[in-house]
C-alpha cells in the first residue's frame, strides 16, 4: 500500500472514529434506535411472505385456507403497526435531541475556552451557522445512519433469499450490480464534493447579506442602498445557481444509477424466468412475492442512494466544525497555573505589543500603570487602541509579548478563571438574556442574595423600574415579552455587577448611546459602584470623565499625555482639543 493511501486509511478511521463519538457516549439509546429501525423492513418483508401465501391460497382455491392467512395477515399488520407507532414515538426522537445536547453542550465548552482573539476575526452570523449547523447536521446523519443501512442489510439479505430459490447463482450477480452501483455512487459523490464546499461558502456568503439588510433597515430607509445590497445578494445565489447546474449531471448520475440498474436486473431475471419456467417449476405466487421483492429493493437503494448525498452534503457543514474547533488555539491558562489573590487592585503594563495581525500592530513596547482604587479615563480617538487595551488588561485577549501585572502577579502566571471573578465589565451594548429579571442578575453568581440586599442594590443601581414590571423580579424579559430600554438594560448590567461585588471595574463606552436622563441616572449609578473598587472608564463623552482621579489620552496605541481634568486643561494640548470640538464645555 502507498504511502498517501496509508494516510487516507487513517484519515477516514480518524473521520469515522470521531464521527460516532456521541454514539459511543449513549450506546443504549443507540441500541434501541438500531432496533426499531429493523422494524419497518422487517415488517415489508413478512408482508411479502404473508402475500406470497395469499396467492398460493386463492391459486388453490381453498376459501377456509385463504380466510385463516388474512386473518393471521391482519392481526400482523395492527400488531406491527402498533409496534412502530410505540417504538417511534418512544425512542425514536430522544436520541435525536440527547445527541444534540450533548454536542452543544460539548462545543460550548470548547467555545467558550477558545483564543478570544481569534474567534473575533470570525463574523458572529457566520460562527452561529458554523456551530448550529454544523450539530444539526451532525445529528440528523446519526438518525438516519441504521435506519437506512438496516433497511438496506435486510433488503440485501432478502432479495439474495428470494432470488436463490431460482438458482444458486444469481445472488451472486445479484451481489455484483450491488457492487457496481457502489462504485458508481461513490465516484459519483467524490466530484460532487468538489463543488460542495464552494457552494457553502457562497450560502455563507448569501446569510450575511440577508442578516445584514434584515439588521440595517433604518439605514437604509435613509440611503436607499437596498438595490446594491440586493444585486451583491444576486451575484451569490448566481453564483450558487452556476455551482448547482456543474454538479446537476454527476448528481443525475448519482440518483438514477440505482433505478437503472434494478430495473434491468429485473428485466434480464424475468426474461430468465420466461425461458426456465417449466423447467425450474416456479409457481405464480413466488413471482408475485419477487416482484414485491424488487419494489421493496429499488425504495430500499433509492433511501440509501438518497441517504448517501446527503450523508456528503452534512458532512461538509460537520467538517466546517471540526475544522473551525481544530484550527483556533485555545484560551492559555484559563484554569491552570495560579490563583489570583485581590490585594490592592494595581495594575502594571509592561513593555506590552498587541496587534490582530504581526504586520498591524495596535500597541509597540507599550508601558502604563494604573493607580488603586482609583477611578482611570482612557480618552481618545475612535479606533486608536483604547478596547482593546481594556480587552488586555481583563484577560480577554492576549499580549503579544512582556508582562500586565495586577497586584504584583502576571496574567500569564495565574488562572484567568479565578482572575475573572474579580473583574466587572460593562459595555454600551450589556448582555441581557431572554429570561426573568432575576435570572438576569443572578447570573453571576452562584448565590441569591437576601430580599434585603436585592433591595439595596435595586436602590443602588437606580432600578427601581423593575417595581413597576408587571411581575417585578420575576418579569419576563426579552423579544417575546417586556422589552427594556437601553437606560434600563444599563442599570440592570450595573445591578449585576453589583451582586458580582468584583474589586476591578470595566466600563467601556457605557452611556454613549444613551439620552441626557437616563445618562444622569446611570452616571449616579456607576459612581456608587466605583467606592472601594479600581475603575477604569473609556469614554468619548468627556463630560462623564471629568471627575476621574486620572486621564489617560491615547491616540495610535500610544500615551500622548495623561493627568487630572484641570491639569490637562492648563496644558491646552490634545485633550484641551477635544473638550473644544465638544458642546457643553
Amino acid at each position: 500500500m502507498s504511502t498517501r493511501s496509508k494516510i487516507l486509511e487513517q484519515s477516514l478511521g480518524n473521520k469515522t472514529k470521531r464521527f460516532l463519538e456521541p454514539v459511543f457516549l449513549r450506546k443504549k439509546i443507540y441500541l434501541k434506535f438500531v432496533f426499531q429501525s429493523l422494524l419497518v423492513p422487517l415488517s415489508s418483508v413478512i408482508a411479502i411472505l404473508f402475500l406470497e401465501k395469499i396467492t398460493i391460497a386463492i391459486q388453490k382455491g381453498i376459501v377456509p385456507e385463504m380466510m385463516e392467512i388474512l386473518i393471521y395477515f391482519l392481526v400482523f399488520i395492527i400488531a406491527s403497526e402498533c409496534i412502530i407507532y410505540a417504538t417511534k414515538n418512544w425512542w425514536w426522537m430522544d436520541p435525536l435531541y440527547k445527541w444534540m445536547d450533548d454536542l452543544f453542550s460539548w462545543f460550548f465548552k470548547k467555545y467558550i475556552r477558545l483564543d478570544n482573539t481569534q474567534v473575533e476575526k470570525v463574523w458572529s452570523g457566520k460562527l452561529v451557522g458554523i456551530m448550529y449547523d454544523g450539530v444539526l447536521r451532525w445529528t440528523e446523519i446519526l438518525a438516519d445512519m441504521f435506519t437506512t443501512v438496516v433497511s438496506l442489510f435486510v433488503g440485501i439479505v432478502f432479495t439474495m433469499y428470494m432470488i436463490g430459490r431460482i438458482h444458486y447463482t444469481l445472488p451472486f450477480i445479484f451481489i455484483w450490480m450491488i457492487l457496481v452501483f457502489c462504485i458508481i455512487t461513490y465516484f459519483m459523490n467524490r466530484r460532487l464534493m468538489l463543488f460542495r464546499s464552494e457552494r457553502y461558502e457562497y450560502k455563507n456568503l448569501v446569510l450575511k447579506d440577508f442578516v445584514k439588510i434584515i439588521s440595517n433597515k433604518n439605514e437604509i430607509l435613509q440611503t436607499w442602498k437596498l438595490d446594491t445590497d440586493l444585486e451583491s445578494l444576486s451575484y451569490y445565489l448566481s453564483e450558487g445557481s452556476r455551482i448547482s447546474k456543474a454538479m446537476s449531471p454527476f448528481r443525475t448520475v448519482n440518483k438514477r444509477a440505482a433505478p437503472f440498474l434494478l430495473h434491468m436486473s429485473l428485466f434480464f431475471l424475468f426474461l430468465y424466468v420466461t425461458f426456465s419456467m417449466v423447467s425450474i417449476g416456479l409457481e405464480i405466487s413466488f413471482l408475485v412475492g419477487l416482484s414485491w421483492t424488487f419494489v421493496l429493493m429499488q425504495k430500499t437503494i433509492w433511501d440509501f442512494v438518497k441517504f448517501y448525498v446527503d450523508l456528503n452534503k452534512r458532512m461538509v457543514s460537520v467538517e466546517k466544525l471540526w475544522d473551525f474547533f481544530d484550527s483556533t488555539p485555545q484560551i492559555v491558562g484559563y484554569d491552570e497555573w495560579g490563583i489570583f489573590e485581590h490585594r490592592r487592585g494595581k495594575i502594571e503594563l509592561k513593555n506590552i505589543s498587541y496587534g490582530y495581525t504581526s504586520e498591524n500592530l495596535i500597541f509597540r513596547n507599550f508601558s502604563l500603570d494604573l493607580k488603586w482604587n482609583k477611578i482611570t479615563a482612557l480618552v481618545g480617538p475612535s479606533g486608536w487602541g483604547k478596547s482593546t487595551l481594556v480587552k488586555l488588561i481583563s484577560g480577554y485577549i492576549r499580549q503579544d509579548s512582556w508582562d500586565i501585572l495586577v497586584d504584583n502577579q502576571n496574567l500569564r502566571d495565574i488562572s484567568l478563571k479565578s482572575y475573572y471573578k474579580d473583574i466587572g465589565y460593562l459595555t454600551q451594548e450589556p448582555s441581557v438574556f431572554d429570561g426573568s429579571v432575576r435570572e438576569n442578575l443572578l447570573y453571576a453568581v452562584n448565590q441569591e442574595p437576601s430580599a434585603n440586599k436585592f433591595d439595596e442594590i435595586i436602590k443602588l443601581a437606580h432600578c427601581e423600574f423593575i417595581y413597576d414590571l408587571p411581575n417585578g423580579l420575576d418579569t419576563e424579559i426579552g423579544e417575546r415579552w417586556v422589552k427594556l430600554s437601553g437606560g434600563q438594560k444599563q442599570r440592570l448590567a450595573i445591578a449585576k455587577i453589583f451582586l458580582k461585588d468584583p474589586k476591578i471595574i470595566i466600563l467601556d463606552e457605557p452611556t454613549s448611546a444613551l439620552d441626557s436622563l437616563s445618562e444622569k441616572k446611570i452616571t449616579e449609578a456607576m459612581h456608587n459602584l466605583f467606592k472601594g473598587r479600581t475603575v477604569i472608564i473609556i469614554a468619548h463623552r468627556l463630560q462623564t470623565v471629568k471627575h476621574a482621579d486620572d486621564i489617560v489620552v491615547i491616540e495610535w496605541g500610544e500615551i500622548m499625555e495623561r493627568g487630572t481634568h484641570a491639569e490637562l486643561v492648563k496644558k491646552r494640548w490634545f485633550y484641551k482639543e477635544m473638550l473644544d470640538l465638544q458642546s457643553g464645555f
